[in-house]
């Protein structure tokens, strides 16, 4: 532990027994934050080992996961491994594993086993549905989750079909959930003495965050349903169409679309019956389109995004994402980082004291030789 400069989670150790994304996204947070990670795998690998794109024969998305980890392999199915697994959850605060439930039972090495072992321990587990109930031992993925929880039912076009979020939600939200759960059962620990079993499941997590279209199945009588990029609740919330393409405009109350009004030389559209509210402004969105429209028609982007800063109108054009990961904006930000060896990652967007340069993820094994002086430590069940 560095008792002079301590990263955030300065002397915490975690073992990281997950695979491919929900489990190794939360580990990653939490080696950002400076716990010392090890990343347990099969003598196989990972198989996001196999993911592309690969950069010097190595996947980048594997490198993206297990950034800041070390990385030893074992066997599970081979007695001195689950051995030395024993030994080294002796002396680790937390377990991260998304293992199908009942798995690591019939291992011998089940949450409950292990907090036998060392009843501190956190044991962080991730799965589709959860650890209980009808549906715990079906198979889980991101497009599963994602069709489950109504997600894509609320996304894309009116008339197409439903759509799947264009990046894993159905795996990064759980493993955020399962970051901030973790943290908060270290904090508990310290209150209690006692580590504890913590149950994420994808299903949870998706449903946990529709936030407006949630609330409007639960309490009206219109399901909520694709607007494409429009909001069911504000209006104009979408793209609008300039001249030589697009523009976001985020209009959520009176004042800013006063300011709209006002910008587009239609400072009348702002007492006009048909959207002098906001509940007006959403059920004539059509109507409203047009009038945009037709007042951005001879401006092109550019010019459109100028006059709106002019007036305080919440806009941006849509950027590619290779544009986005390198404007100024993102330079300014920081958004890409590099890590030891000169390898671009994305970066973590939390800022601590002192937080560690992100190191490359682990070859396949890498730390075995360092068991045995783990190993040697003294074990943390006091």
């Amino acid at each position: 532990m560095n008792t002079q400069n301590p990263a955030p989670l300065d002397g915490v150790r975690v073992l990281d027994l997950s695979r491919v994304l929900a489990g190794p996204f939360c580990a990653m947070i939490l080696a950002d934050l400076g716990a010392e990670v090890i990343k347990v795998e099969s003598p196989w690998g990972d198989d996001s080992r196999q993911f592309g794109p690969f950069v010097d024969d190595t996947s980048a998305y594997f490198r993206l996961f297990n950034r800041n980890k070390r990385g030893i392999t074992l066997d599970f199915k081979n007695e001195d491994d689950l051995t030395t697994l024993r030994g080294l959850v002796e002396r680790a605060d937390v377990v991260i594993e998304n293992f199908r439930p009942g798995v690591m039972e019939k291992l011998g090495i089940g949450p409950s086993a292990l907090r036998e072992i060392n009843p501190r321990l956190i044991v962080t587990s991730i799965s589709g549905f959860g650890q209980t109930g009808s549906m715990s031992q079906e198979p889980a993925y991101d497009l599963v989750a994602q069709a489950m929880s109504g997600l894509m039912h609320v996304t894309g076009w009116p008339d197409g079909n439903p759509t799947r979020v264009g990046i894993s939600l159905g795996d990064e939200v759980p493993g955020l959930y399962a970051a901030i759960a973790t943290l908060a059962a270290l904090r508990q620990r310290e209150l209690t003495g006692e580590g504890q079993h913590v149950d994420l499941a994808m299903y949870d997590s998706l449903i946990s965050i529709m936030e407006s279209v949630g609330m409007r199945a639960l309490h009206t009588d219109t399901p909520p349903t694709r607007l494409g990029n429009d909001h069911g609740l504000s209006a104009p919330f979408s793209t609008y169409a300039t001249q030589d393409g697009e523009v976001v405009i985020a209009i959520t109350t009176n004042r800013l679309f006063d300011r709209l009004a006002e910008s587009l030389g239609k400072p009348d559209l702002a007492s006009d019956p048909r959207f002098d509210d906001p509940l007006k402004r959403s059920a004539n969105r059509a109507e409203l389109r047009e009038e945009i429209e037709t007042a951005l028609a001879d401006k092109t982007v550019e010019e459109t995004l100028a006059l709106f800063a002019e007036y305080g109108v919440p806009t941006a054009r849509v950027y590619p994402l290779d544009e986005a990961l390198e404007s100024d904006l993102a330079k300014e930000r920081g958004v890409v980082a590099e890590e030891t060896d000169g390898f671009r990652t994305l970066a973590s967007p939390i800022a601590l004291h002192n937080m560690p340069r992100p190191t490359p993820a682990p070859e396949l094994g890498q730390d075995n030789d360092a068991i045995s002086e783990w190993l040697a430590e003294e074990p943390r069940t006091s």
